[in-house]
C-alpha cells in the first residue's frame, strides 16, 4: 500500500506543480482579468441601455406633447394626411366622454339607492356560527 500512497502523493506534488507555473506565468491572472474586463462592460452596456430607454421614454413624451399642442391648433382645420387621425381622435374623445357619462350616471343611480347594511364581525365569530349550522348540537 505504502507504494501507491507514494504515487498519489507524487501525483499531486506533480499537479501542484504545474498549477504554481501556470499562476506564476500570469495564465491564470489573464483569464481573470478579462473575464473582470467583461463583466464591467457587460455592466456599462446595462447601464447605457437603461439610461437609453429613460431617454425614449422622454423623447416618446416629447412627440405626444407636440402632437396634442399641433392637435389643439389645427383640430377646426385639418389638412392632408392629419384629416383621418383628427376624425379619429375626435371619434375616441367623444367615445371617452360617452364612457365617461354611462359611469356618472351608474353612480348616481347607486348612491340614491343605498340601503345596504354592512356588519362587521370577528372572523371567529363566523366560523363558530358555520360550524354551528351544519350540526344538530351546538359546539363550545
Amino acid at each position: 500500500m505504502a507504494d501507491y500512497k507514494d504515487m498519489i502523493k507524487g501525483t499531486i506534488n506533480k499537479v501542484v506543480g504545474k498549477v504554481k507555473d501556470v499562476a506564476e506565468n500570469g495564465a491564470v491572472r489573464e483569464v481573470i482579468d478579462n473575464g473582470v474586463d467583461k463583466a464591467k462592460a457587460y455592466s456599462k452596456i446595462a447601464k447605457l441601455n437603461i439610461q437609453m430607454n429613460g431617454v425614449s421614454e422622454e423623447l416618446k413624451r416629447v412627440y405626444t406633447e407636440i402632437g396634442k399642442l399641433y392637435y389643439q391648433q389645427q383640430k377646426d382645420s385639418p389638412e392632408g394626411c392629419f384629416a383621418p387621425l383628427f376624425a379619429q381622435a375626435d371619434e375616441l374623445t367623444q367615445n371617452i366622454m360617452d364612457i365617461s357619462d354611462e359611469i356618472k350616471d351608474m353612480k348616481a343611480e347607486s348612491d340614491d339607492d343605498c340601503d345596504i347594511d354592512v356588519e362587521i364581525c370577528d372572523f371567529e365569530d363566523i366560523v363558530d356560527a358555520t360550524e354551528n349550522d351544519g350540526s344538530d348540537e351546538p359546539r363550545d
